[in-house]
């Protein structure tokens, strides 16, 4: 199949800025030694002490995956794809306990690689002749790539970020799998993608967990809506609110380990303060997706129901 996107290879195209993960304007160590003075000057919280804060953050500057988390705030194609891999990958590597906690414990963690083989699954069922998918941002593209595309020979992948490290990565993905005729990569922001009834599936996840703003979140659904074709359908995901937030909580807290989940809030919101801090309920992304369209909107629940899969129809 053609590249979709080959008559638009001249194009001019405005690039936004990394929501998951642009670097900051200081070094790790320099952001290592701001956290730490912001744990010591906010003092002791009611659930944590202000030595045992210092301790999590010194365990998370033992490993790559946190240091990356301390610098940046959040993960980049490289980082997901090593975390939604990890619970099918052998490993002789010996974790320090807080990677370890991080990988095989934390509640939104497991939910999320749970959500990744939901995703793998519904999108291995539009796999056919003549199909055309594209991945916002792609990362690493092992979503698309890790489908079994043995009984078709007429079907295109395009990925699409803004991190030219995560399209390179995918570029040498595609040749991993054998895929990469098939394969073509776009720098390109996802609020302008330029493409209208392109796609018979478009698959997003980790990008509208980094956006506070509504409008924001439906102008990118709209995007999205404009570069399916009829009856193509969306692939994405939300994080539901949490409990403390007293605002739709789905989650199933008898399917959550209560400690567990403590510790997390404790790294990713008070010492890590990560950008993909936002939520929204069933209801809130239902009507997102409707305003811009969509008339099918279908809901699967991970477990713990935290980070359920949205397949949406146009």
């Amino acid at each position: 199949m053609a590249s979709v996107f080959a008559a638009q290879e001249e194009s001019k195209v405005t690039l936004g800025h990394n929501l998951s993960h642009e670097k900051r304007d200081l070094s790790f160590e320099e952001t290592f030694e701001r956290i730490s003075k912001k744990i010591k000057e906010r003092g002791e919280l009611s659930y944590v002490s202000v030595e045992k804060q210092l301790e999590y953050l010194n365990l998370l500057s033992e490993f790559g995956l946190g240091k990356f988390l301390i610098e940046r705030g959040g993960v980049n194609g490289y980082w997901t794809d090593y975390i939604m891999s990890y619970p099918d990958t052998e490993h002789s590597d010996r974790l320090n306990a807080m990677e370890n906690f991080l990988l095989n414990r934390a509640p939104l963690i497991l939910a999320t690689q749970e959500r990744y083989k939901i995703f793998k699954s519904e999108m291995q069922k539009r796999v056919r002749d003549g199909a055309s998918f594209m991945s916002i941002p792609c990362g690493l593209m092992a979503d698309c790539l890790q489908l079994d595309f043995s009984q078709v020979t007429d079907f295109s992948l395009t990925g699409i970020d803004l991190d030219q490290e995560s399209l390179d990565r995918a570029a040498d993905n595609s040749k991993k799998y054998g895929l990469e005729s098939h394969s073509s990569f776009l720098l390109r922001d996802a609020w302008n993608l330029q493409f209208h009834g392109a796609f018979d599936l478009i698959t997003s996840n980790g990008l509208t967990m980094y956006e506070p703003d509504d409008a924001r979140v439906e102008a990118f659904y709209r995007e999205c809506y404009e570069a399916l074709k009829s009856g193509g359908c969306f692939v994405t995901s939300f994080i539901t609110p949490p409990p403390a937030q007293g605002n739709g909580c789905s989650w199933k807290m008898d399917a959550i380990n209560k400690d567990d989940a403590l510790l997390q809030k404790i790294i990713f919101a008070d010492i890590l303060d990560c950008r993909w801090q936002t939520y929204r309920s069933e209801e809130k992304t239902r009507n997102l997706l409707k305003s811009t369209g969509f008339t099918e909107v279908e809901m699967i629940y991970d477990t713990a129901r935290m980070f359920p899969t949205v397949i949406a129809t146009k």
